[in-house]
C-alpha cells in the first residue's frame, strides 16, 4: 500500500513528535480514523477546524495531538500560569474523558500541566490547585470556566493566564438552525 494513504500515523503530511507516536503505539492505535487523518494536518497548520463525527470516531485524539504539537512548537515556552490551550466541553463526563486522554499523552511531556475545571468540584480548591500547579492546558465546562474568570478576589487572574492562548477547542457543541 502507498504510504500516503495507508492510514498509519506516519503517513500524515505532518511529522508527529516521537513521544506522541510512542504513546499511540502503547495505546495500540496503529491506524488513524477518518476524522483524525482529515483534522490533524489542518489543525497543525493553524487552520480553524470544524468536524462532526459519531461518538467513538476518534475526535478527542484529533484535537489532543495537535494541541500538544502546537504547544511544543511555540517559540516562547509556556510558563506555569500561561494557558496555551483551552478545551470547553458541555459535560463533566466528557471533561473527565478528555482530561484522561490528555493526561496519558502528558506523561511524556512533563513540561506541560493540565487542569480540569468542572462542576461538582470545589471551586476554591480549583483556584488553589491552579495557583499552586499552574496549567498550560485547561479543560472546562462553561459554567465552571465562567466562575473561574470571576475569581480575581481569590487571587486567580485567569484572564491574564489565557493571553498566551494558542488553541481553543469547543467540543460537542452544536449550532442551531
Amino acid at each position: 500500500m502507498d504510504n500516503i494513504t495507508d492510514g498509519t500515523w506516519d503517513s500524515l503530511p505532518v511529522k508527529l513528535n516521537d513521544s506522541i507516536l510512542e504513546t499511540l503505539k502503547e495505546l495500540e492505535f496503529t491506524y488513524m480514523t477518518p476524522v483524525q487523518s482529515a483534522c490533524i494536518p489542518l489543525f497543525m497548520g493553524n487552520k480553524d477546524v470544524a468536524a462532526e463525527a459519531v461518538t467513538g470516531s476518534g475526535k478527542t485524539l484529533a484535537f489532543v495531538i495537535p494541541i500538544i504539537e502546537l504547544l511544543l512548537k511555540r517559540e516562547e515556552k509556556l510558563k506555569k500560569m500561561q494557558v496555551g490551550a483551552l478545551v470547553i466541553t458541555p459535560t463533566r463526563e466528557l471533561g473527565l474523558q478528555i482530561s484522561e486522554v490528555v493526561g496519558t499523552f502528558l506523561q511524556k511531556f512533563p513540561q506541560f500541566t493540565q487542569i480540569l475545571l468542572i462542576g461538582g468540584s470545589n471551586p476554591i480548591e480549583d483556584v488553589e490547585k491552579f495557583k499552586e500547579q499552574g496549567a498550560n492546558i485547561v479543560i472546562a465546562t462553561p459554567g465552571r470556566l465562567e466562575d473561574m474568570f470571576r475569581r480575581k478576589a481569590d487571587g486567580l487572574d485567569l484572564a491574564s493566564s489565557v493571553k498566551s492562548l494558542d488553541v481553543l477547542v469547543l467540543d460537542e457543541y452544536f449550532c442551531c438552525q
